[in-house]
C-alpha cells in the first residue's frame, strides 16, 4: 500500500490508520520517489494526494505514469483542492479508481472504499472477526449469522470495525474523533446511525442488534453473541 503526500500530517495519519486495519503502508512525499518505489516494489494500492510540492499537475502526472505502467493498480485519489468538476473528470479520465475531497468525508469511507477496490482486485486483507455465532468480514463487508447473511454499508462496516478494535466502550465523541463522522456531526448524528445499523443486524435474528452493539452509560461495544 503505497500513500503519495506531501502534507506530514496527513501521510501520518494515513499511515497509522492503515496500519491499525492491518495493512502494510509505505510512504512518499513526491513523484519520483513514488515511482521509484513502484518500480522496486509490488503494491497493492495507491492513495494519492493530486497537487505535490513539485507543482499542480504532479499528481496528474503521476496517475498517468502509474497507469502506462501499473495499468491494473488501484489509484484511490484524495485532495484537497483541485476539486472542480473539470479537475474531477480529468482524475477519472486518466485512470482513478476513486476521488474524495479531503475534509468532504469520513476517513472511515476512504478506506472502505480501499477494502472495496482490493476485493475488486481479490487482494483484499483476508480474514474475518468472530463474536461467538457472529462473523465480521470487514473486506466484504458482511456478518452471518448461522447461515444467514447481511451486507452492511461502507459507515456500518468501519463503526463495527472501529468497535471490534477497542478494549473500551466508546463514545459518540470518540467515534467522532476516529474519523467516522465529520468533525461537526452531531451526537444525535452518532447515536442515530448506531441504532440504524443495530436494526439492520436484528434482520439476522430478532435482538441481536443491541445485544451485540451494547450500549451503556460508558459508551458502545460489542459482545460476544452466544
Amino acid at each position: 500500500m503505497l500513500v503519495v503526500e506531501d502534507e506530514m500530517a496527513m501521510q501520518q495519519q494515513l499511515r497509522i490508520d492503515l496500519h491499525d486495519l492491518g495493512y502494510r503502508p509505505a510512504a512518499s512525499s513526491s513523484a519520483p520517489e513514488a515511482m521509484e518505489l513502484l518500480s522496486r516494489e509490488r503494491m497493492a494500492a495507491v492513495l494519492l494526494d493530486l497537487v505535490l510540492d513539485e507543482g499542480e499537475d504532479s499528481g496528474f502526472e503521476l496517475l498517468t505514469w502509474i497507469r502506462e505502467h501499473h495499468p491494473g493498480l488501484p489509484v484511490i485519489v484524495l485532495s484537497a483542492a483541485q476539486v472542480n468538476s473539470a479537475s474531477i473528470r480529468r482524475a477519472y479520465e486518466l485512470g482513478a479508481s476513486s476521488y474524495f475531497v479531503k475534509g468532504n468525508v469520513p476517513m472511515a469511507h476512504i478506506y472502505s472504499d480501499l477494502a472495496a477496490r482490493l476485493v475488486e482486485r481479490g487482494t483484499g486483507r483476508p480474514g474475518s472477526y468472530k463474536f461467538g455465532r457472529l462473523e465480521f468480514d470487514p473486506t466484504r463487508r458482511t456478518v452471518k449469522l448461522g447461515g444467514r447473511e447481511i451486507r452492511l454499508t461502507p459507515q456500518q462496516t468501519a463503526l463495527v470495525l472501529h468497535l471490534s478494535q477497542g478494549s473500551k466502550p466508546a463514545t459518540a465523541r470518540d467515534l467522532i474523533e476516529a474519523g467516522l463522522f465529520r468533525t461537526d456531526a452531531a451526537h444525535s448524528t452518532v447515536h442515530s446511525a448506531l441504532l440504524t445499523l443495530r436494526r439492520r443486524l436484528d434482520e439476522l435474528e430478532p435482538g441481536l442488534g443491541p445485544s451485540f452493539v451494547r450500549a451503556t452509560a460508558r459508551g458502545y461495544g460489542l459482545v460476544s453473541v452466544q
